[in-house]
C-alpha cells in the first residue's frame, strides 16, 4: 500500500509538471489568429512565415493587429507593417510598425506617429514607444505628448504608461496646460482615473495672475485642489507667500500654509510671518498662529524703519463696507468723532466749569472686544506702521517755575459733551445713509495673547491690540505699556490716532502713569486719569494730563540731583521743543512743594502706583520677530521663461495659447516696488539685523 501511494504521487506530480510545461509552452509563444494567407519559409534553419491580411496575432491577452507581417516562429518575434495596432484591454497603440519579442513581451512600436490612447480617450503621441504586454507598460522617449478630449496638454521628453493603474508619468522639460492653468516640471505623474496630476520635481505654475514654484506637489483637478510643499513660493500682483507647505482649495478659495510663513503685501507695506496660516479670499481674511508676527514697514523722512507686532495669534481681513457689522460702523464713526476733539482747546471755550472733558470721561469707558478672536477684523493699512518718533519726558528745572496758572474758572467739566441726545443719535444714524452695497474696503487687524511690538524709537506690549480703517485707531487693552526712549508710558486702554498715515497724537485712558529715569534710582513721574501726547511730524511736539494730575520732577544743580518738585493740579498741558517742555500750564486748584533730596524718605520719591517694567521690554526686535527675512523674488520669478510647448506642435501639429492674462501678469512693476527689501536697512532700523539673523539662521538651520 505504501509503494501504490508513492508511485500514485509520483505519476500525478509528473503528469502536472508535464500540463505546466505545456501551459508555459503555450503562453510562450504567439498565436495567429486571423490572416489572408500564411506563407512559411525556411531561412538559415529559422522556421519563419509571411503572413498578408489583415492579420491578427494574441500573446499575453494581447492583440497585435497589422496589414502584413513576418513572424519567426524559431525566434518568437513578429515584425509587422502598415497600419499596427496593438489592443489590451482599455489601451490601444498605433503606428507604422512594430517589432515584437514575444520572450520579454515586448513590442517596440515605431512610425511616423506613434499613439497610445487609454480608455478616457488620452492621446500619448510620440515617434518612439516600448510597450511590455506582460506588464500592460508603456515607455516613450525622445519627446512626447499626451492630449486629453478637453484638449489639456502634458508633454516631456520622456516617460511612461502604466496602464493597470491607469498612470502616466512625464520626466524631463514637462509641460502642461490645464484649463487656465500653465505649468513646468521636472516630472510629473498624472493619474487619468482619479484627474490627479503630482509634481515629482521642481515645479512652476503660472494661473491667472498668479505666480507659484515648489519642489514637490499634487493638483487633483475635479475638485481644484492643490498642495506645494519644499521651499514653496506664491506670488500675485500684490503678494509674495513663502512656506514648507501651501495647501489651495479652488472652490472654497481657502489657503493653507504651514512652515516658516512668509507673506510680502506690498499694497499695505507689511510682512506677516508664522508657522501656521489660513487664508480666505472673499472676504480677504488671513489667520496666523504658532509663533506669528507681522512687520510694517515704513520711510518716515526719508529714513526706512520697521514695526514688528508678535501675538499668540493674529488676524488681518479686508471686508467691504457694506458686510461690516453696523455697531462696529457706529461705534467706530463715534470714535473718529471723538477723537477731532482738543480737550484743552474745547475747555477755553466752555461756559461753566470743569474739572475733566467728559469726552476723556466717555473714552474711559471704552472696553476690548468681548471675543476678541472671532472678533471681525482685517488687515491693517499703512497708518498703523507709523509709531512715536519721541516721546520723552525731559528733566526740566525751569518749566514749572516758568509755568502759566490759568484760573480756576476754565476747568473742564462736560466741555465737550454734545450739546444734546440728538447729536448722538445723528453720529449713529450716519450708517443708515452708507450706500448698503458700499463695497469701500474696510481693513482690520487684531493681535490677541501677549502681544509685543518693536521699532526703532519705541516698543510696547499688552493684552490685545485691534485696528480698522473706519477710524484709524490703533487700540491696545489688556494692562497695556509703551516705552520710548528712557520713558516707560501705562494706562488701562491706549489709542493711538494716524491721521494721512502720520502719527496724530496718544491716548493714554484711565490710571495713566508716565515714568522717565532719571539715573539708576530717580524717575521723573506723571500720575493722572488719562494723557494725551500731540504729534507733529512724527515728533511729540504737546502733553496734556487730566484728573488729579501729580507731576514729580528731580531738578539737578552741576549735573547733580539736589531737589523733588512736587506739583499737583486737575489738568496739566505743556508744549514741547526739542524733547523740552515748555510754558506748562497747570489748571484747577495747582500746588507746588520743592523737597530737598538728601533727607527724603524713599517712599516719597514714587508716586502711588509706581511699578516699572523694563524687564518685558522688548529689547530688539528679534524678542518679538524671529524669523529671518527673506527678500522679494518677483524679479527672478518674472524671468522663469514661459513653456513652449515645442512636443505638442511636434506631434499634433497645434501650439497651445498662453492665456493673456498670465502674459500681462509678467509685465515688470515700478522699481520701488521690486526692491522694497533689497538692502537690510530698508526693513529694519536696528544696526546689527544682519548679524541677528546670520545668528537665528544658524540655530534653526531649517530656516
Amino acid at each position: 500500500m505504501r509503494i501504490t501511494l508513492t508511485l500514485f504521487l509520483i505519476l500525478f506530480l509528473g503528469t502536472s509538471s508535464l500540463r505546466g510545461q505545456q501551459n508555459t509552452e503555450e503562453e510562450r509563444y504567439v498565436r495567429l489568429i486571423k490572416a489572408n494567407t500564411a506563407e512559411m519559409y525556411q531561412n538559415e534553419s529559422r522556421n519563419v512565415r509571411r503572413i498578408t491580411g489583415p492579420a491578427q496575432f494574441l500573446h499575453n491577452n494581447t492583440l497585435i493587429i497589422c496589414d502584413t507581417a513576418i513572424w519567426d516562429v524559431s525566434q518568437n518575434t513578429v515584425d509587422a507593417i502598415g497600419n499596427v495596432k496593438i489592443i489590451q484591454n482599455n489601451t490601444s497603440l498605433s503606428g507604422d510598425r512594430i517589432h515584437y519579442v514575444a520572450d520579454s513581451s515586448l513590442a517596440k512600436v515605431r512610425g511616423h506617429i506613434v499613439e497610445l490612447m487609454d480608455r478616457d480617450s488620452n492621446r500619448l503621441r510620440t515617434y518612439y514607444l516600448d510597450y511590455n504586454t506582460k506588464d500592460s507598460v508603456a515607455w516613450f522617449y525622445d519627446g512626447g505628448s499626451l492630449v486629453d478630449k478637453k484638449g489639456n496638454i502634458i508633454e516631456s521628453i520622456y516617460g511612461y504608461y502604466d496602464s493597470k493603474i491607469e498612470r502616466f508619468k512625464f520626466i524631463k522639460n514637462v509641460e502642461m496646460m490645464s484649463d487656465s492653468l500653465v505649468l513646468k516640471s521636472d516630472s510629473l505623474a498624472y493619474y487619468s482615473a482619479q484627474n490627479r496630476a503630482e509634481f515629482l520635481g521642481n515645479t512652476t505654475i503660472w494661473q491667472g495672475d498668479s505666480y507659484l514654484s515648489s519642489g514637490i506637489g499634487w493638483y487633483e483637478r475635479g475638485e481644484e485642489r492643490y498642495n506645494f510643499e519644499k521651499n514653496a513660493f506664491m506670488m500675485d500682483s500684490e503678494k509674495e507667500v513663502w512656506a514648507e507647505r501651501i495647501f489651495y482649495d479652488g472652490r472654497q478659495q481657502i489657503a493653507e500654509l504651514e512652515n516658516n510663513v512668509q507673506v510680502l503685501d506690498t499694497t499695505q507695506s507689511a510682512l506677516m510671518f508664522a508657522d501656521y496660516a489660513r487664508y480666505t479670499r472673499y472676504p480677504s481674511r488671513v489667520s496666523l498662529s504658532k509663533n506669528p508676527s507681522v512687520a510694517f514697514y515704513s520711510y518716515e523722512n526719508n529714513v526706512a524703519d520697521t514695526l514688528f507686532i508678535g501675538a499668540d495669534t493674529m488676524v488681518l481681513n479686508s471686508v467691504p463696507r457694506y458686510l461690516v457689522d453696523s455697531a462696529t460702523v457706529a461705534q467706530s464713526l463715534k470714535r473718529s468723532e471723538e477723537i477731532r476733539v482738543d480737550p484743552i482747546a474745547a475747555m477755553k471755550n466752555a461756559s461753566k466749569p470743569a474739572s475733566k472733558p467728559a469726552e476723556i470721561q466717555n473714552r474711559q469707558s471704552e472696553q476690548p472686544p468681548k471675543d476678541t478672536v472671532k472678533a471681525i477684523v482685517s488687515d491693517t493699512t499703512s497708518r498703523v506702521r507709523v509709531l512715536p518718533d519721541s516721546l520723552i519726558l525731559i528733566r526740566d528745572s525751569v518749566y514749572l517755575k516758568d509755568s502759566v496758572t490759568i484760573k480756576d474758572s476754565l476747568t473742564l467739566k462736560d466741555s465737550l459733551t454734545l450739546k444734546d441726545s440728538a447729536q448722538t443719535e445723528k453720529i449713529i444714524s450716519t450708517t443708515d445713509t452708507i450706500p448698503k452695497q458700499d463695497s469701500t474696503e474696510i481693513r482690520f487687524i487684531l493681535a490677541d495673547k501677549n502681544v509685543k511690538y518693536h521699532r526703532s524709537n519705541i516698543q510696547g506690549k499688552c493684552d490685545s491690540l485691534v485696528f480698522n480703517s473706519l477710524d484709524s485707531l490703533i487700540r491696545m487693552f489688556g494692562n497695556p505699556v509703551m516705552w520710548n526712549d528712557r520713558n516707560q508710558f501705562t494706562s488701562d486702554s491706549i489709542r493711538i490716532v494716524t491721521e494721512n498715515k502720520k502719527l496724530k497724537k496718544v491716548e493714554f485712558l484711565s490710571n495713566a502713569f508716565a515714568i522717565a529715569r532719571e539715573d539708576s534710582v530717580h524717575f521723573n513721574q506723571i500720575k493722572g486719569t488719562d494723557f494725551i501726547a500731540f504729534f507733529n511730524d512724527g515728533n511729540l511736539s504737546r502733553f496734556d494730563a487730566y484728573g488729579g494730575v501729580n507731576v514729580l520732577v528731580f531738578i539737578a544743580e552741576d549735573s547733580i540731583l539736589t531737589t523733588m518738585n512736587h506739583k499737583e493740579c486737575n489738568t496739566m498741558t505743556s508744549k514741547i521743543v526739542s524733547q523740552n517742555f515748555e510754558n506748562g500750564r497747570y489748571i484747577g486748584n495747582p500746588k507746588n512743594v520743592m523737597y530737598p533730596l538728601f533727607d527724603l524718605e524713599p517712599e516719597k520719591k514714587r508716586l502711588k502706583g509706581f511699578n516699572l517694567r523694563d524687564n518685558e521690554r522688548p529689547k530688539d526686535r528679534f524678542e518679538v520677530c524671529n524669523r529671518v527675512i527673506r527678500k522679494s523674488q518677483r524679479e527672478e520669478a518674472l524671468l522663469v521663461s514661459l513653456p513652449s510647448f515645442a512636443q505638442t506642435s511636434r506631434f499634433f501639429k497645434l501650439t497651445p495659447q498662453i492665456p493673456e492674462v498670465i502674459i500681462k501678469s509678467r509685465e515688470p512693476k515700478p522699481a520701488e516696488d521690486l526692491n522694497i527689501n533689497a538692502e537690510e536697512s530698508e526693513i529694519t532700523a536696528d544696526e546689527n539685523t544682519a548679524e541677528k539673523e546670520s545668528e537665528v539662521k544658524t540655530k534653526n538651520p531649517a530656516s
